[in-house]
């Protein structure tokens, strides 16, 4: 009888520690959680990074596509390759992004542009070989042509667009820019328009680079500039657009 109180206790005991123990680490996975997310706020690039591997996998916080993309973007942008070849597969199947093939081939060139194998291994399968081989051909959709602004734009569409813009999604942010400059479904202006293109351009986008390139060239909403209407077209080139290069061609075979 005394042996079994003695188990009994030893049990209870035993599972104390182990309750007490999972407290404590949980406590400490939410501190260290919070460390990195400041780090990452602060721009730290490995943080950002780990950060989104964390949400991306459901590792000490709630597993969520969105917060992954996001920080596997910003980690991105200061060109970590690993982070460049993730967010290039987030684009290409539509997780925690708007899916889009522009946005998927450009973050794996910038990975294979930095040596990343899998990169490489990827661009050289038919589909993105065909991708590039459209870009090159001048297959590349026209401003006016992309997405849903081939239809007939309706005022629920414009605070659609709108409220995806102010989200930070790139392909509302091109589109809005696209209404605002042509005066579809809402009254032209060109400074929204500028406004738009240069959010989504911000995000890589070599339409809206390309688009702004030619604002600042005629000075559409902006004061003109031969200097920034040269950055753009550069950027919106060296993305693989071919209007942009066949511009930029021009302009340097220009006389000065």
């Amino acid at each position: 009888m005394e042996l079994i109180i003695i188990l009994v206790v030893f049990l209870c005991l035993l599972a104390l520690i182990l309750y007490l123990s999972k407290r404590a680490h949980l406590r400490d996975d939410a501190s260290m959680v919070g460390n990195i997310e400041r780090a990452a706020k602060n721009g730290d690039v490995y943080a950002q990074f780990k950060l989104a591997n964390m949400y991306f996998e459901g590792k000490g916080v709630p597993q969520d596509d969105i917060q992954a993309a996001k920080w596997f973007l910003e980690a991105a942008r200061q060109d970590h390759v690993e982070a460049q070849f993730i967010i290039g597969t987030m684009y290409e199947k539509g997780d925690g992004v708007s899916q889009s093939d522009a946005h998927a081939y450009t973050w794996f060139m910038k990975a294979a542009n930095q040596g990343h194998n899998r990169s490489k291994i990827m661009l050289e399968s038919d589909k993105w070989k065909d991708f590039a081989a459209s870009r090159d051909s001048g297959g590349q959709k026209k401003s006016s042509q992309r997405d849903s602004t081939q239809q007939e734009i309706t005022q629920e569409m414009v605070e659609e667009y709108t409220l995806k813009a102010k989200q930070g999604d790139v392909d509302a942010q091109y589109n809005l820019g696209i209404m605002y400059y042509h005066g579809e479904g809402i009254e032209r202006n060109l400074e929204e328009a500028l406004f738009w293109f240069l959010k989504a351009a911000e995000q890589d986008d070599p339409d809206a680079q390309y688009n702004l390139g030619f604002m600042y060239g005629k000075g559409e909403g902006v004061e003109k500039s031969h200097e920034q209407s040269m950055q753009w077209f550069v950027k919106a080139a060296q993305q693989g657009h071919s209007e942009a290069r066949e511009v930029l061609d021009k302009m340097m075979k220009k006389p000065g």
